[in-house]
């Protein structure tokens, strides 16, 4: 039950943060509006929802690698939730960024812009997890293997090295962009190996049914959000909002635990579980469209108030056109 609400509080968390990022995604210092009221809204927003994807990640790999079955079974199932969504949603979204392009007159850079897309394996901003995600299922039977043939604690030293590279990684990436040097880009395919430290530990944390004291996570989890709010307006959001930062990482496995325990009820959110992923496959849409009336909304609603407001309406509207689009022959194999 906990896994099922986890995933509806990790859907809706990525609507929200993805309405909040439009206030804050490419401000810098320079940029006047940069510490404005609706800035700050953004900011906390954004702060308060990054560890849905590390989530999202960790359940996968609480279910999935200490799952015993036959790895063509394994990858049927893998290829049929994944590969169609994919296909189809790619192409979606090149078509509708192709159109944008062609309504500003500026159809000479669109076909670029898409080709770019899919070159980076985000033909649209949120479809870089279902081009990232099916290497960690990829790899998935190698690591069954290995988490079967070695103790607790190799296994514990094997996810922290994960970790530590990953964030190691993220901050380099930050400090050489001060430097005015850019690091160098590598294949999409490349990318899971950034995540299979919460993979791997979703895995952990099933295997040897690992518990953590709440009162701690709770702590962890504030802690870390302060940071995360704190650290984007006097350091750099580059660095706070990756999802592989120290502070990012700390709110996620700590959050992980306190769902965990305190959400394994039944709160009726079934019907919004089983359209979890279609959910996530359409709301941009829907942010999108909104934004025309982001102005005149926001005459009206304070920014605070507007940024939660316009979240749940997406997450509704997303939900109801997954739930039609379930009841459609083809069209139910998208989602």
């Amino acid at each position: 039950m906990w896994a099922n609400n986890l995933r509806v509080f990790s859907v809706f968390a990525v609507v929200l943060l993805h309405v909040a990022s439009d206030f804050v995604s490419d401000i810098d210092v320079t940029n006047p509006i940069f510490g404005s009221r609706s800035w700050w809204a953004g900011n906390v927003y954004a702060s308060l929802t990054m560890w849905c994807i590390p989530l999202f990640i960790m359940i996968s790999g609480y279910f999935l690698l200490n799952k015993e079955e036959p790895n063509t079974v394994f990858f049927k199932k893998r290829v049929k939730k994944i590969l169609i969504p994919l296909i189809f949603w790619s192409l979606f979204y090149s078509l509708w960024v192709l159109l944008k392009y062609y309504l500003k007159g500026d159809v000479s850079s669109a076909f670029f812009t898409v080709a770019r897309g899919w070159a980076l394996g985000e033909p649209y901003y949120h479809l870089w997890y279902l081009f990232m995600i099916p290497f960690l299922y990829l790899v998935t039977p190698l690591i069954r293997i290995i988490i079967h043939s070695i103790t607790q604690k190799e296994m514990l030293a094997f996810i922290v090295v994960c970790f530590g590279l990953a964030m190691l990684s993220a901050m380099t990436n930050v400090v050489l962009t001060y430097f005015e040097l850019s690091a160098k880009v590598s294949l999409f395919t490349n990318d899971f190996l950034s995540y299979l430290g919460y993979f791997c530990l979703g895995g952990y944390i099933a295997k040897y049914n690992i518990k953590a004291n709440t009162s701690w996570c709770f702590i962890a989890l504030i802690s870390s959000l302060l940071i995360t709010v704190t650290g984007s307006y006097f350091i750099t959001h580059l660095y706070f909002y990756s999802y592989l930062s120290i502070n990012i990482v700390v709110a996620s496995v700590a959050l992980f635990f306190i769902i965990k325990e305190y959400a394994d009820k039944d709160v009726k959110l079934e019907r919004f579980t089983a359209f979890s992923f279609g959910i996530y496959l359409i709301h941009p849409l829907f942010i999108k469209s909104i934004e025309l009336f982001e102005e005149w909304l926001l005459a009206w609603v304070d920014v605070y108030l507007y940024i939660p407001f316009v979240a749940l309406v997406v997450f509704t509207l997303s939900y109801l056109t997954a739930f039609l689009m379930s009841k459609v022959k083809y069209l139910n194999r998208c989602i």
